[in-house]
């Protein structure tokens, strides 16, 4: 129903006349017209690229159950001016919203601009059947300095990084679900059931769930009136028994109020340990049952209520429990309950069989799913298995399996049984400097006698100056074995046939922002719809990212330099682009996703990276960085912005995170091993297997060090730029080094392909055949030169004494470091290539014996106190 110009679509809700409201982080809530497809604004806030870096702006959006008659809807939103959230009622004016009309219900505050702890803000609002409103909010704690586990730093100054301020305080209302009663005169009471009774010492009677992280999608059963909440975890990528469980994501149904755990307890109360950030010492793990916050922070009961599992539990590894969820990120969204009306007369209204099921969603793994929910108690005579409650979990089944998705954002059911979804699109999103390509929002309707015929469209141009010719392709249209479709083409959505060809052209004349619809109609007059935005008088600006390369390696904490170029067919003509419009934001890689980090403005400029001391082993972690520009407009045509996107990775990469794998023998698998640098390497590699990263760019790269054993043939490692036939870059040799636990560090020169690839790492031995024994195993990657880091920092030179010998080599290194202008060094930290840790304190010298032969690269990284770490010095250490 819209695919353009989406800026964080973020909620949604469908009137009971099938106007579609939507909100954007971004400040605007809009609504689309389903009779002529057209989009309006009723309402913008109005936010800044700044106010919306990290996760504040238009979060929440529900319809009055009275809304037919009444006309009002709720919002959560940010405060402009107050560090605060505001949940409001609005009364809407037809397809406009008075923002004189506001009636402030509750306000949250926050702590927005300390460190990046508006980071978790949920913000999703629903109703139940008895007319309460729920609000769902974020833990609004900074997640970054706690190694992926719970952040409960109790340190002085350091209650942004301490969620037993929020989300384990009875007194404050982050990381909850709030359930009030709105009353006509814009108040609200408490209804009966809440967690605590209104009067009670250091509460707040507006609690109805407590323990929340980031409880991002909520909805409610329309017939049992349960709560079904999705709630995102940390991200630990393997569990430390002295520190918690490995990162965990929950769906849970609640039926009655309750503490669900967090930042104690989480999944299936599974308790984190107790941890003193100062001393980074571990303390005994929580006890689910019996919660005591005795943070100096709280101002709420110290005794809290029993930690309640969740309904549904998964981690990024395979799910015991429920394997239906499958592996990958982690990003639960609770989806609507479908409410079956015999009544309703829409042909395409979902079918009976859906009644009672919950329609959830995965971001990350970008799945929706089925949750089936039993409806009354049952008893077995088989022993085998045990009674089962009502609203116990019955089933998850797939769905809609055969579309694809970008990021499914939110859902929900109209009056019509059809299924209204919110597609994020692929980024970061326009909010936080990003773009939401792909994004949009569709209808998915349920057919079922014959098929619905599939309708998209693409263009060649989505903007220009007039008169504007666009070609229009229906590429992708129609259905299966060429059976017949009709395409109906209305360029300007003045409800009029303008053609009937598959692929035509259209001039457009008149300047303004246009809506072309194609529809395509099949047997049984079955039709299916499209529309796409173009834009006439004004051309979208083109942004590209000069410095630094996609895929340039950095280490954590280094200065990178930016340079951002735009072109604007209208502003330019006005003179110089203004770069005080251009937004630069750079956000932290996790696996799949990204968190925003910093916003930068202007066309060129330097970001700091985060320290980088703080993520735990073995993440999967990365840089983004985006670009955006909003140009000027013109007249008589909206503004337009562009934006680009690229990803830095890490000078020091785990071998498991290749983006992909194959050869002859069907590529590298991951195993876990206790002895590896990050929990895992990797395994099973035979004679023609390679591994691929992507994207790579070696600029200012000189040479990689590979952290390889081998207990089998060994082989050849071949780094190749673009295939695995590509040129050849360089090599290194990894002998039988006397067992897969016995790891090597060879360093081999790379020659700079230019410009970004992917980056091949290919297994050879044309000793192997299928009866021999694997070649060796890798457990990570070290590119060796300043990458992307600013010049002049920090330089480092590492010698050893002796550099060659027989085993046992016991050796001495020591370095010189030049610290850069104005800096001091902190601290130092040596990694001598086989995977042993230093004992004690850390200098600019140490001692080291090589047990076995190989061949070994030793590194120093040095901390400054002020600015960024680097690490540039190594040496090479050959064991005979």
């Amino acid at each position: 129903m819209a695919t353009s110009d989406l800026a964080d679509p973020f909620e949604l809700a469908v009137a009971p006349d099938r106007r579609v409201f939507f909100a954007q982080r971004t400040g605007k809530l809009k609504v689309i017209d389903q009779d002529t497809m057209k989009v309006s604004t009723a309402l913008d806030f109005a936010y800044t690229p700044e106010m919306t870096s990290q996760s504040d702006g238009l979060l929440g959006l529900t319809l009055d159950p009275g809304f037919a008659e009444n006309n009002w809807l709720y919002l959560l939103y940010s405060d402009k001016v107050e560090k605060r959230l505001n949940l409001s009622r609005f009364t809407a004016d037809g397809n406009t919203v008075d923002p004189a009309s506001e009636k402030r219900l509750l306000t949250v505050p926050t702590l927005r601009g300390e460190g990046r702890a508006n980071s978790h803000m949920a913000g999703s609002l629903a109703f139940d059947k008895d007319g309460n409103l729920y609000a769902a909010t974020g833990d609004n704690t900074d997640p970054f300095a706690s190694d992926g586990f719970t952040p409960i730093d109790e340190g002085e100054g350091r209650r942004a990084w301490d969620a037993q301020m929020t989300a384990g305080n009875t007194n404050d209302l982050r990381g909850k679900i709030l359930r009030i009663a709105p009353k006509d005169d814009g108040t609200y009471s408490v209804p009966e059931g809440n967690l605590f009774a209104p009067g009670t010492e250091k509460t707040r009677p507006e609690i109805y769930a407590m323990g929340m992280r980031n409880p991002f999608r909520i909805t409610t059963d329309p017939v049992s009136g349960a709560l079904m909440v999705a709630d995102y975890g940390p991200d630990a990528r393997e569990a430390k028994a002295d520190r918690g469980p490995e990162g965990t994501v929950e769906y849970t149904r609640i039926t009655e109020a309750g503490n669900f755990g967090w930042p104690y307890c989480i999944g299936d109360n599974t308790p984190f340990n107790d941890y003193d950030f100062a001393t980074k010492t571990s303390g005994p793990k929580f006890d689910c049952g019996a919660l005591v916050n005795d943070s100096p922070n709280n101002t709420g009961l110290r005794e809290l209520p029993p930690a309640q599992p969740a309904t549904v539990w998964y981690a990024y590894s395979a799910s015991a429990e429920f394997p239906e969820v499958g592996t990958g990120g982690g990003g639960p969204m609770g989806g609507p309950v479908y409410d079956y009306d015999p009544e309703n007369t829409y042909r395409t209204k979902f079918p009976e069989y859906f009644e009672g099921k919950a329609f959830n969603y995965e971001l990350t793994r970008r799945w929706f799913k089925t949750f089936s929910y039993q409806s009354e108690d049952q008893t077995f005579t088989d022993p085998r298995f045990d009674p089962v409650k009502a609203g116990g979990l019955q089933s998850i089944n797939g769905i809609f399996e055969d579309m694809e998705w970008n990021q499914p954002f939110d859902a929900d059911f109209g009056p019509d049984g059809a299924l209204y979804v919110i597609d994020f699109g692929l980024g970061s999103g326009t909010g936080r400097g990003g773009s939401n390509e792909g994004a949009g929002i569709y209808r998915i309707d349920y057919v079922g006698d014959g098929r619905l015929p599939d309708a998209k469209i693409s263009v060649d141009r989505d903007s220009g100056p007039d008169p504007l010719t666009v070609k229009f392709s229906s590429e992708g249209s129609g259905l299966p074995d060429d059976q017949p479709v009709i395409y109906a083409w209305d360029f300007d959505g003045d409800g009029t046939t303008d053609s009937t060809e598959a692929d035509p052209s259209h001039t457009y004349t008149a300047k303004g922002l246009h809506t072309a619809r194609l529809t395509v109609t099949g047997p049984d007059e079955l039709t299916a719809l499209a529309v796409q935005d173009i834009t006439v008088g004004n051309t979208r600006p083109e942004v590209t990212i000069q410095q630094p390369p996609d895929g340039g390696t950095f280490s954590f904490g280094d200065t990178i330099p930016f340079t951002v170029k735009v072109t604007d067919a209208e502003d330019d003509e006005t003179g110089p682009i203004d770069c005080s419009r251009v937004v630069v934001q750079s956000q932290l890689g996790h696996d799949t996703h990204l968190h925003p980090l910093d916003n930068y403005t202007g066309c060129t400029g330097e970001i700091v990276t985060d320290a980088g001391d703080s993520h735990g082993p073995g993440q999967n972690l990365y840089y983004g960085i985006t670009a955006q520009y909003e140009d000027k407009g013109a007249p008589d045509a909206p503004a337009l912005t562009g934006s680009t996107s690229l990803t830095l990775r890490t000078s020091f990469r785990e071998a498991e995170h290749r983006t992909a794998t194959g050869g002859a023998n069907g590529g590298a698998d991951i195993g876990s091993r206790d002895d590896a640098s990050g929990g895992k390497r990797l395994i099973e590699i035979e004679d023609g297997d390679w591994v691929g990263f992507d994207p790579v760019n070696l600029e200012n790269v000189d040479s990689v060090t590979v952290g390889a054993s081998s207990g089998g043939l060994g082989g050849t490692v071949e780094f190749r730029a673009g295939s695995p036939t590509g040129e050849l870059l360089g090599s290194v040799e990894i002998p039988n080094t006397g067992g897969y636990d016995k790891l090597i560090s060879p360093t081999t020169e790379l020659t700079d392909p230019g410009g970004s690839t992917t980056l091949y790492a290919v297994f050879t031995n044309p000793d192997w055949a299928p009866d021999k024994a694997d070649l060796l195993s890798v457990d990570w990657l070290h590119f060796n030169g300043p990458g992307v880091e600013k010049e002049g920092g920090t330089t480092v030179a590492v010698k050893s004494e002796p550099a060659s010998g027989t085993a046992p080599l016991a050796v001495s290194l020591s370095s010189t470091v030049e610290p850069a202008e104005g800096r001091t060094i902190a601290s130092y930290h040596w990694d001598f290539g086989d995977n042993v840790k230093p004992s004690g304190a850390e200098g600019p010298t140490a001692t080291h014996t090589y047990d076995r032969k190989g061949v070994y690269t030793a590194h120093l990284t040095v901390h400054r106190q002020q600015g960024p770490t680097r690490t540039t010095g190594a040496v090479r250490i050959d064991v005979k």
